[in-house]
């Protein structure tokens, strides 16, 4: 009886053991067969990368960038329908975006833009009890006569509106730059 129950269990373990190949399979381990694979030689080259940097330093290079901050172009491509609605069809704009706080970014440009005598002085940090935190600031006009002897803005040219929001998901600040032709106005709130 012990031969046959022996024979038996070595016979369902040698079953088992030959499906496998003598080891435990994972169905993690399991891949799909390709079918149609993308080619990628007919995928559309990549748009050419964006310098916010050097493109508002041809504008002035007294404009305050966010050391933080990145340039989205997937943010941008999205708000340009918004901005060129609002402020015209020349308007150009260039969403950043950081994980840093919105109280952080804020007093990074009330910091910065205290230098300057045309800006009012604010506090150095947003009001904590508040939903949902923006700032505006048209950098023309808030950019002049500065306390420390440096650039400024041009009021005449290209208007560029400073835009910092809070966000509720990631990233948690978005900036946006808006450069308008000097012929549009901006909108304020």
């Amino acid at each position: 009886m012990k031969r046959i129950a022996f024979a038996g269990l070595a016979a369902a373990v040698l079953l088992t053991a030959s499906c496998t190949g003598g080891r435990e399979s994972n169905a993690a381990e399991e891949q799909l067969p390709k079918k149609n694979p993308i080619a990628t030689s007919t995928a559309p080259a990549p748009p050419p990368a964006v310098d916010v940097n050097q493109q508002l330093k041809s504008i002035s290079p007294a404009i305050p960038m966010y050391a933080g901050a990145e340039y989205r172009d997937d943010l941008t491509r999205r708000d340009e329908v918004m901005i060129r609605n609002q402020y015209g069809a020349g308007a150009e704009v260039y969403t950043l975006a950081t994980d840093d706080s919105f109280p952080q970014v804020y007093h990074y440009y009330v910091t910065y833009l205290g230098q300057f005598r045309a800006w009012p002085v604010q506090p150095p940090f947003p009001a904590e009890q508040q939903n949902w935190r923006t700032l505006e600031i048209p950098l023309n006009q808030a950019m002049q006569d500065p306390f420390i002897p440096g650039d400024t803005i041009p009021l005449a040219g290209k208007q560029v509106t400073l835009q910092v929001a809070e966000t509720e998901a990631e990233p948690h600040t978005v900036i946006r730059y808006i450069v308008t032709p000097a012929t549009v106005q901006t909108a304020s709130k």
